[in-house]
């Protein structure tokens, strides 16, 4: 029998986020309104029916809670591995050279210094306007911005002289 009530105490116990232990929840209830109990076949099953309905990100999503779930109860053996998740080679929706250009010169035009530099520094360092808005005057001196992502891994963005 699956106990929710004990799996969102281990969730609490391991300090994940209130979004995290939601998600991990919706998970464990999703899996336990189609099966009656944890065995390998259920848990293939259950991956194979995420395979169809969902996008890889979400049924790795729900792997890994499930994943999660089968450690909080001593049932490493049965964890399933995640899908691979093909990664594009290349950014969609980049604009052109040219049309980079003519946006900052139209900025300059207007007057619009402001948004002129903002998008001059978005292209120069390759931050996003979450990452921008982090920014402040001792990062610029000292020519970069430590930045930690969900994983705990470091990306620094190098802020050009110019």
């Amino acid at each position: 029998m699956i106990d929710k009530e004990k799996y969102e105490r281990h969730l609490r116990g391991i300090n994940l986020s209130e979004n995290t232990i939601s998600s991990y929840i919706f998970a464990l209830k999703q899996y336990s309104e189609q099966y009656d109990e944890i065995t390998k076949s259920n848990l293939r099953e259950y991956k194979m029916w995420l395979i169809e309905s969902y996008k890889p990100k979400t049924v790795n999503l729900r792997i890994r809670a499930i994943n999660c779930y089968l450690e909080s109860i001593g049932k490493e053996k049965l964890k399933m591995p995640f899908v691979r998740v093909q990664q594009k080679a290349f950014l969609e929706n980049v604009i052109s050279e040219a049309d980079y250009e003519y946006f900052k010169t139209s900025l300059k035009k207007d007057g619009e210094m402001f948004w002129y530099f903002v998008i001059r520094f978005l292209a120069a360092t390759g931050a996003i306007v979450s990452e921008l808005i982090k920014i402040k005057v001792e990062h610029i001196k000292i020519g970069h911005l430590d930045l930690y992502s969900k994983g705990g891994k470091l990306r620094r963005i190098y802020i050009p002289q110019s």
